[in-house]
């Protein structure tokens, strides 16, 4: 077997390992705003959040899953366990080419083969990048895109003699999925633009050719999907950056990133990347990956909400720095890899199968429990909202899913000191289900929550005849929100 395909054997099945061991719960847009809207565009069922009742989102990656549940439903094998797994199996997949595409780029920029391979361990040893390349997530197909595209960039400058076009294409993707990631794109670009010999017909001939149909095919997708013109990467721009949008789901000082976000996704990656960036140049490739990742992380960093994904992209480009670290500790090397690999091991392992388990353990659970009834579920999860999959995982098990409301009051409708429902739930459980809850439950046949709600509002449950019907379902250790328990209670009323 030649040493090509041996490679990418052996990452097709680290990846899928990556698949069946991820089974936790990681952010609600892994599910919202990718295969949810699939399963809406391929089955009429799925939640549509309040970002796409106001075009904010492209269709663009929604559309591609779509097509893998539609091509499932045309051969009858859209089961529940494939409809929510064969998505996953495909964003793994794509990270295998991105893998690969990486350790060529680390080829090209490492000063030998031997730094080259130490930068590409530090990289797929990445607990964060094992934790997310499975996931439904627009940041992991963003990643992997990225990389991908870096095959095709002149980094070699005007000895580069390969085409260019398709790193822009890719580039131009990326962008439309997470406008974000065109911080990234700004300095690679720029840089392309000042070396090349040309760049006026640079631009005339081959960026304005390559974007332009790629970005007009998008905005008719979209103007199509949503039924009315409408350019959702115009529309996430001014709502997330101009307006400050931003800031609703949660604001950060602007030194999250350094203090915070960097150590935890890298951990002990980051003594060989600073080693490397700040050591002998003999063992330091390009500054260019730096300096985009420092001018995407500054203005990230100015933004009001900051979140670990969003650094998803600029990890491999950090990653690239260290194998020159490696490389200078010469009969250390080899020790210093192995617990480098061992300590992300056991992070990835902890926060995969450990941390924030419940919102898919306890659907499984309750999926297992009624194959015996007839009809579908109806579930209400009375919990932070956005927190429990929804159709995309439930698949035909799912009648309704009822979740807790938190949608911002874009329209002025609620008053200056009005909560939203999650917020009124979360600071009074018991008020809500006797003013609120009492005039609905009986359409549901298990309520899902968190043990201490539970506890504090036991007596209403009891007394509408709602029990406790298995047992309490593990959560996680490591709670991330005072909301949250370390266990999930399941609920039936009249013992059914």
């Amino acid at each position: 077997m030649r040493p090509v395909f041996r490679m990418l054997a052996k990452l097709v099945v680290f990846r899928c390992i990556s698949v069946y061991l991820v089974a936790s719960w990681f952010v609600p847009d892994e599910v919202y705003q990718s295969a949810e809207i699939a399963h809406h565009l391929v089955y009429g069922t799925g939640h549509l959040s309040w970002e796409w009742r106001n075009s904010l989102r492209s269709f663009f990656h929604p559309a591609i899953i779509a097509l893998i549940l539609q091509l499932l439903k045309i051969l009858s094998l859209d089961t529940h366990v494939l409809v929510y797994h064969i998505p996953r199996l495909a964003h793994a997949l794509l990270f295998v080419l991105a893998d690969y595409s990486f350790y060529k780029v680390c080829l090209r920029l490492c000063r030998t083969k031997g730094i080259a391979e130490n930068s590409f361990l530090a990289y797929l040893s990445s607990w964060f990048v094992f934790y997310c390349a499975p996931r439904t997530l627009s940041n992991s197909l963003e990643t992997s895109l990225t990389l991908i595209a870096l095959n095709w960039f002149p980094f070699e400058g005007k000895n580069y003699k390969g085409p260019t076009w398709p790193y822009i294409a890719l580039g131009v993707l990326t962008v439309v999925i997470r406008p974000t990631v065109s911080l990234i794109w700004i300095v690679f670009g720029l840089h392309h633009l000042y070396h090349h010999s040309n760049p006026i017909r640079l631009l005339l001939r081959t960026v304005l050719p390559v974007t332009l149909p790629i970005l007009i095919i998008t905005i008719l997708i979209d103007s199509l999907a949503y039924g009315e013109p409408t350019i959702p990467l115009w529309n996430f721009l001014q709502f997330n950056v101009v307006q400050g949008g931003s800031a609703l789901f949660g604001v950060h000082p602007w030194y999250w990133y350094l203090v915070s976000g960097i150590p935890s996704v890298l951990t002990v990656q980051c003594i060989p990347i600073v080693i490397g960036i700040l050591g002998p140049n003999i063992f330091r490739p390009s500054l260019l990956p730096f300096f985009a990742t420092t001018f995407y992380i500054v203005v990230h960093s100015l933004l009001p909400h900051k979140e670990q994904r969003f650094l998803l992209p600029v990890i491999p480009l950090l990653c690239i720095y260290a194998g020159g670290a490696f490389q200078s500790l010469k009969k250390w090397r080899g020790s210093a890899i192995i617990g480098m690999i061992a300590i992300n091991f056991g992070i990835a392992i902890f926060t995969s199968r450990y941390h924030q388990v419940g919102p898919f353990a306890a659907p499984r659970r309750i999926i297992e429990e009624w194959r015996g009834h007839h009809g579908k579920l109806s579930v209400a999860a009375l919990m932070p909202c956005y927190s429990i999959p929804g159709h995309a995982f439930w698949h035909n098990h799912l009648e309704t899913l009822r979740m807790l409301d938190c949608s911002p009051d874009l329209e002025r409708i609620r008053g200056a000191a009005e909560l939203d429902e999650a917020d009124e739930f979360h600071t009074n459980a018991t008020k809500w289900l006797i003013e609120k809850f009492s005039k609905e439950h009986t359409k549901y046949q298990r309520v899902l929550m968190y043990e201490k709600i539970y506890e504090s509002s036991r007596r209403w449950f009891e007394s509408n005849n709602w029990h406790q019907c298995m047992e309490k379902v593990w959560h996680s250790i490591a709670l991330t929100s005072s909301r949250e328990d370390n266990y999930m209670i399941v609920l039936c009323r009249n013992g059914y």
